[in-house]
């Protein structure tokens, strides 16, 4: 009997078995081979086993972020040394194309030149134009309500420094105060330094240095043209000047003379002096 299907004794090998098919539902007509070896890797990674497998996912899938956020969705970056991702998830949100975009507003008065220097950075950070816009007005609001604060302390400072001289100065407060303005008014002139200039001087040193360091110059020159015929020498004393000069006057013979000149209109003329002399020495008794 012959063997139909073949041996290899007989010289009729057996004929080779079919290969197995491979399911290819996922692979479309016309796809290239790249394509469908990655869709292949993809169906064999999900372990679909055919089109309503894939559906199905893609319904759940829909189900987690929308239809509605199709081509909003954004990609989480890598680490946090991720530049280039942390960039496009800034660009993403919203950041402006390069940091001179951002409309930073500018205080009235100012040049601009902070909002310049800082845009880069608000840019680096990642700001959309809203955030930099809102953190510019309430840096602006608050720079603006420090600047007042600072204002307002340094006139209160100014004016109790301004006290605290004329009550060193006593009597002579007057004399002293119009010398030093007269100063001020002439050598400020004459060094180019305007109001402003003379303001953030006083704000360094403070008002009491002021006055007094004017004061002095204006009193090394008060014999020269500088000071106006009508600032008129009252005889004014500070305390610590009419102090002195009480002490002199108990060692001077000619005072003390007329201190005790048998004539009483002398007399009285030496002692109104020395009273005058005591109360410019303390002031602080004529305020009681």
């Amino acid at each position: 009997m012959s063997d139909e299907k073949g041996s290899v004794e007989t010289g009729n090998p057996t004929a080779p078995a079919a290969a197995p098919q491979v399911n290819t539902w996922y692979a479309a007509e016309g796809l290239d081979e790249g394509t469908a070896s990655q869709l292949g890797e993809l169906v064999k990674a999900k372990g679909w086993k055919g089109p309503s497998d894939a559906l199905l996912s893609y319904q759940n899938l829909e189900k987690v972020f929308g239809a509605d956020k199709a081509g909003r969705t954004i990609l989480a970056p890598k680490s946090e040394d991720d530049a280039d991702g942390w960039s496009a998830v800034y660009d993403r949100l919203g950041r402006p194309e390069s940091a001179d975009k951002y409309d930073l507003p500018v205080p009235e008065g100012d040049d601009g030149s902070f909002a310049q220097a800082v845009a880069p950075v608000l840019h680096e950070l990642g700001l959309t134009n809203k955030q930099a816009k809102g953190l510019a007005e309430w840096w602006n609001g608050m720079s603006s309500q420090r600047i007042e604060q600072e204002r307002e302390a340094f006139i209160n400072k100014s004016e109790q420094d301004f006290a605290e001289l004329r009550r060193e100065w006593g009597a002579a407060a007057d004399q002293n105060t119009d010398l030093a303005k007269r100063a001020l008014v002439r050598f400020g002139q004459d060094a180019g330094i305007d109001a402003d200039g003379l303001e953030r001087l006083e704000q360094a040193i403070g008002t009491g240095p002021m006055m007094k360091l004017f004061h002095a110059i204006g009193a090394s020159f008060a014999e020269g043209t500088f000071v106006a015929s009508d600032l008129q020498d009252s005889g004014a004393m500070t305390p610590q000047q009419a102090k002195n000069k009480i002490n002199a006057l108990f060692w001077d013979e000619e005072f003390k003379a007329r201190h005790l000149n048998p004539d009483a209109r002398v007399r009285a003329g030496a002692i109104e002096e020395m009273e005058r002399l005591h109360r410019m020495a303390n002031p602080h008794l004529m305020d009681e």
